[in-house]
């Protein structure tokens, strides 16, 4: 497993497209890769990487989303290099440019990936053991595709997340929710009674010079 930070060599892509979307370079401002051997370990490591970068890019917010796209599209790309001679490896990238994160996984197996058609209720077969991957990249992603590279040779399948921007306040700061307030109890202050019968005030000062001789 090897972890590189941006600037990194991205695979070169050429016009294929799907569904009418088109691979375009773009230099995002936050890159990171991951270099993963194509086995079932992979995808764990991938999720902890995943979650890891999503905390240090300020997105826990969406971190559980992130880790989901990260597993199913590792998981594809480990199920597509079964069988292959070698030790073949997978490449996870992770981008940002703080309006969307864009997820990225290679292999090189060229061939497109194959979602299984939907039951009659819209929803894949949950008991099987492949085939759901690419449903939930759909439902909880804005934008996925795949292209096919050259350099390596293989293909990279993407998927795309938008980051709900804060909103701000008039000054143009970030809206922080206001903190609680205590609201203090109500002093009840009882009034004073002035004494002014002097009868009482004799019979009170005797009492007290009284209590001096005990």
């Amino acid at each position: 497993m090897r972890a590189t930070v941006s600037p990194v060599p991205a695979p070169t892509l050429h016009s294929s497209q799907r569904a009418g979307t088109v691979a375009t370079p773009y230099l995002w401002p936050l890159s990171n890769s991951l270099e993963l051997g194509a086995l079932p370990t992979a995808v764990p490591c991938a999720r902890l990487h995943a979650r890891q970068l999503a905390w240090e890019w300020g997105l826990s917010g969406i971190a559980e989303t992130i880790e989901l796209l990260v597993s199913e599209l590792t998981t594809n790309s480990v199920q597509a290099m079964a069988g292959h001679d070698g030790q073949p490896a997978i490449r996870l990238r992770l981008l940002n440019d703080n309006a969307q994160v864009r997820i990225e996984v290679w292999d090189a197996d060229p061939r497109p990936p194959t979602p299984k058609d939907p039951a009659a209720d819209g929803m894949p077969d949950l008991e099987a053991e492949s085939g759901r991957g690419l449903f939930l990249v759909g439902a909880f992603s804005d934008r996925w595709a795949w292209v096919t590279t050259q350099e390596p040779a293989g293909k990279t399948v993407w998927c795309e997340l938008d980051i709900a921007p804060l909103e701000p306040e008039i000054d143009g700061s970030t809206a922080q929710p206001p903190l609680p307030q205590r609201t203090p109890d109500a002093v009840h202050v009882r009034p004073v009674a002035i004494m002014n019968d002097l009868d009482i005030l004799r019979r009170l000062r005797d009492g007290l010079r009284n209590l001096d001789r005990f």
